[in-house]
């Protein structure tokens, strides 16, 4: 789901992506009562609701645990690898431009330097050079960090649909005409191999000084 509004008369009304994020589709419910789902990631974090003026703790009838129908025997948190895109503050993309597999390190290095999580454009992913749980986009994580750096990503609507909820946004890419620069606060017209290695230096440079 990407937004909600209701009409003249009161009815809801949703817009949610189809087709890969391709089209946008405007929904009526038949029915009064909705459950709606928000992916994660989706909308960048806001300041915390105030908390609720009524709390109530809600008990099971103290039969329960003799009619049970399931018996759970445990609990363990679904793991991506070690990868939280979804809750990463800063994230830096390795797009199809950084080159091949060998010139990946390149994102690597910077995302390290920032303390970042490294991504991963689609075609990156389909090529084998990063793994599908770094994938960013309708059709991987939906992401919304305060910082997104996109190395060398040209910006395919699927993608811009999985990022362009960051809170700033820095794109390098050597084509100016780039959809990820109608996104972008800050935009870098340049080769990425020489503009990453450089943001490094001297992020690393300025760490030693503190």
């Amino acid at each position: 789901m990407s937004g909600a509004t209701t009409d003249d008369g009161g009815v809801l009304r949703f817009r949610r992506s189809i087709f890969q994020a391709r089209l946008r589709a405007e929904v009526r419910p038949k029915k009064r009562t909705v459950v709606a789902t928000v992916q994660i990631g989706a909308f960048s974090s806001a300041d915390p609701a105030a908390p609720p003026d009524d709390v109530f703790e809600v008990g099971r009838p103290a039969d329960s645990e003799e009619h049970r129908e399931r018996e759970i025997l445990g609990r363990e948190a679904a793991s991506a690898g070690g990868v939280d895109l979804a809750g990463a503050e800063r994230i830096v993309t390795a797009g199809r431009g950084v080159g091949g597999p060998d010139e990946v390190a390149v994102a690597a290095d910077l995302a390290a330097a920032l303390g970042a999580e490294l991504g991963a454009s689609r075609p990156v992913v389909d090529n084998g050079w990063l793994p599908r749980e770094r994938q960013v986009g309708s059709s991987g994580h939906i992401v919304a960090p305060n910082l997104y750096v996109a190395l060398g990503v040209s910006g395919s609507i699927q993608h811009l649909m999985g990022m362009s909820g960051s809170r700033i946004i820095v794109a390098v890419n050597k084509d100016p005409e780039a959809p990820i620069f109608s996104v972008a606060h800050y935009g870098i017209v340049g080769d990425l191999h020489d503009v990453a290695p450089a943001l490094t230096r001297l992020l690393e440079a300025r760490r030693r000084l503190v």
